[in-house]
């Protein structure tokens, strides 16, 4: 999952025939649902399990913890024991930090354009995300009370980074519950949110985030590689 996939900034939308089971919403229907509530999030704090299925390897690997959103500004993936490990993203940079060990590795990944709301589909509108995938409303039984997105990507350059992205909204909220990254390779990140809890504040140990003073800084970084053991 390289780092413009985990920020999902090149989400697209093309407004073609859905399919439609009774009941339903169009897609443009549920496009609107899905902005309407996305405009609406500032902070998010959620549960969240990450499936990493390696094509080479036959066991998958399931790392869990909470994920914390603030508008344009974070992302901050805080995973759970025995992992030690803190993911901190910005529009500009990804932090990896090993409380345990006392190491940190930063990878800048630039000013990413329009790069405001754009962490993972969550707080993204989909009627912005029309230049590089098409969208389609499908059908899915692995998560119950959720509408269901195929994206497929439809430009030469993301067709070289991935396979495919699937979004599940949440019918209540219209707010994504779960996403899947197929990358080119074979490689599939799922991540799976529990519980979304909205606009309520975070830890100061988020929104104050930094690295502590006399942490060796790598200039390595082995997130995405270490995982592909």
């Amino acid at each position: 999952m390289k780092p413009i996939l985990l920020t999902a900034a090149c989400l697209g939308l093309s407004l073609g025939a859905p399919l439609r089971a009774q009941g339903t919403p169009t897609l443009k229907e549920l496009v609107e649902r899905f902005d309407a509530a996305q405009a609406k999030v500032e902070t998010l704090q959620a549960p969240f399990t990450l499936t990493m299925r390696r094509s080479m390897l036959k066991t998958p690997t399931v790392t869990k913890g909470v994920l914390f959103l603030q508008g344009s500004e974070f992302a901050h993936f805080n995973f759970a024991s025995p992992e030690d490990l803190i993911l901190h993203l910005t529009s500009k940079a990804l932090i990896s930090y090993s409380p345990g060990a006392k190491e940190a590795e930063v990878l800048k990944i630039g000013v990413i354009k329009n790069s405001n709301r754009k962490f993972l589909g969550l707080g993204q509108k989909l009627s912005f995300l029309g230049e590089y995938f098409e969208i389609g409303l499908g059908q899915s039984k692995d998560l119950t009370g959720t509408y269901f997105l195929m994206l497929t990507p439809r430009t030469l350059g993301m067709k070289k980074r991935m396979q495919s992205l699937y979004i599940w909204v949440e019918k209540d909220s219209n707010l994504p519950r779960q996403i899947q990254w197929t990358e080119r390779s074979g490689d599939t990140w799922q991540l799976e949110l529990g519980p979304l809890q909205v606009n309520q504040a975070l830890p100061s140990s988020v929104t104050g985030f930094k690295l502590p003073d006399g942490v060796s800084l790598k200039s390595e970084f082995s997130f995405f590689a270490t995982r592909k053991k």
